[in-house]
């Protein structure tokens, strides 16, 4: 017998009834015209405005076609089947492409609304508008708002980063100070190393500007040293790309030695190292990591650090600390590109470093994640044929697969039930059998739901 539709009264009801219905259309089970939509709202105790949403999707991903006066018919041609096939070869499967809302939420490493601290950020703002009035609403320095910059120099010098304040640049994230990093100091033909799997819109941003990128393997205890050696002793390379702490996707940290060791060839081979920092602060177990800014007496380390997967999301704001002899050129970069931030946005923030409830607030975020982390853990160590470890810190596993499971396949199951999680070719042409797991977007009562489902997707792609 069928089983009827179903639908929590939590989380988004409209593509509960959406992948439940498009479920059954693919399986043959509906056919012909859908119930209508009033119904429909009746039959499950839900609003018309949610089945008319849902119907909405439905239309517009190809199952359905609404004829006006008479109602919505089926629409289904079997290729749909799998969604994204006509993309799975193609450039366009990558970071970003695809952005469905799900159920649950197993792809997207930003935290949710409910970590998000509101009413620091509401005192912050009312803070500032009541002391600075008008300034607020005026350009600000292009370089960014000075007192934001002092502050965080005055942080850094407490992890014993000496950076002046006129060597940081505020950016609208990581991404614009990759991008602005790679347009002022790479030529074409330079030669950048980057981890493999590594965070793809880095790579590509490198390759966008004519850089010949060559890729490092990861292993446990960070990059394999021995293989950024055998390129360093036949090529001339400029920069390497790196995010030493709970690295994005593998949440891999680099060993302080091989930290030290890294230094050390780059003022041996003379070149510098772009060290992308978003997740430091987000340790669970001891104290911070060092950075690899704060093991460098050479000045060999651009940093970047980003507060957009750990603060406010829609703020995007982080920082770029430049060395001296890039200084002007960086400047004047930033200026044609994008010149100036939000003159609130900043000065809120620089108030909440300024007061303790940033550190509060990461206190809050470390407990919250620690706890999310566990929960999943548990869940995949009982799934029969993954290997994966347990990161320090981060917000996502790196799961490999049974052998010949491809995880384009286990995304498009998952997806089918509304769960998203990111492929390993997102990050690697070489890492079809990895999925990446984040904890950042779900609540702990979806973990469980939403790892049985990734366990029987693995199970009937054996």
């Amino acid at each position: 017998m069928e089983k009827p539709i179903k639908i929590k009264k939590s989380g988004k009801i409209y593509l509960q009834l959406y992948f439940q219905i498009k479920e059954k259309i693919e399986k043959g089970k509906i056919k012909g015209k859908l119930v209508p939509v009033r119904k429909m709202a009746e039959q499950l105790e839900i609003s018309p405005s949610t089945v008319a949403k849902a119907y909405d999707e439905l239309e517009k991903n190809g199952y359905i076609v609404k004829k006006e006066g008479s109602g919505a018919y089926i629409k289904f041609q079997k290729k749909k089947n799998v969604y994204l096939e006509d993309h799975m070869e193609s450039e366009t499967f990558r970071y970003g492409y695809f952005n469905p809302e799900f159920n649950i939420d197993f792809a997207s490493a930003t935290p949710n609304e409910t970590i998000l601290p509101m009413a620091s950020l509401k005192k912050a703002i009312n803070f500032v508008l009541d002391r600075d009035k008008e300034s607020a609403f005026l350009y600000e320095d292009p370089q960014g708002y000075y007192f934001l910059r002092k502050t965080i120099s005055e942080k850094l010098k407490k992890e014993k980063i000496d950076v002046d304040i006129k060597n940081i640049q505020i950016v609208s994230g990581a991404q614009q100070g990759i991008d602005i990093i790679s347009e002022s100091f790479l030529y074409q033909n330079d030669i950048v190393v980057v981890e493999d799997p590594t965070y793809r819109g880095a790579k590509d941003t490198f390759q966008k500007n004519g850089c010949r990128v060559m890729e490092i393997p990861v292993y446990s205890d960070g990059f394999s040293i021995k293989e950024l050696e055998k390129i360093l002793h036949k090529k001339k390379i400029k920069l390497f790309y790196t995010m030493p702490n709970f690295q994005n996707p593998t949440g891999i940290s680099i060993s302080y030695e091989k930290k030290k060791k890294l230094l050390e060839l780059a003022e041996k081979f003379d070149f510098y190292i772009l060290e992308d920092d978003g997740l430091s602060n987000l340790y669970f177990t001891g104290e911070k990591p060092e950075t690899l800014k704060s093991l460098d007496k050479n000045d060999r380390v651009i940093y970047i650090k980003s507060y957009s997967k750990i603060f406010m999301p829609g703020l995007r704001l982080a920082y770029i600390t430049i060395p001296e002899f890039l200084l002007q050129t960086i400047l004047t970069k930033k200026f044609s590109t994008n010149v100036y931030h939000s003159g609130l946005n900043q000065r809120a923030f620089q108030y909440l470093l300024e007061n303790g409830d940033w550190d509060t607030h990461m206190e809050k975020a470390r407990r919250i994640f620690k706890e999310k982390q566990k929960k999943m853990y548990k869940c995949l160590k009982e799934i029969e044929g993954i290997t994966f470890k347990k990161p320090k810190g981060g917000l996502c596993f790196w799961v490999k697969l049974p052998e010949n499971i491809s995880s384009k396949a286990v995304y498009i199951n998952m997806l089918s039930h509304g769960v998203g999680i990111l492929p390993g070719v997102v990050f690697s042409e070489n890492k079809d059998n990895y999925v990446r797991i984040s904890f950042a977007q779900c609540e702990e009562k979806d973990i469980e739901d939403g790892i049985k489902l990734f366990a029987c997707a693995i199970d009937k792609l054996k």
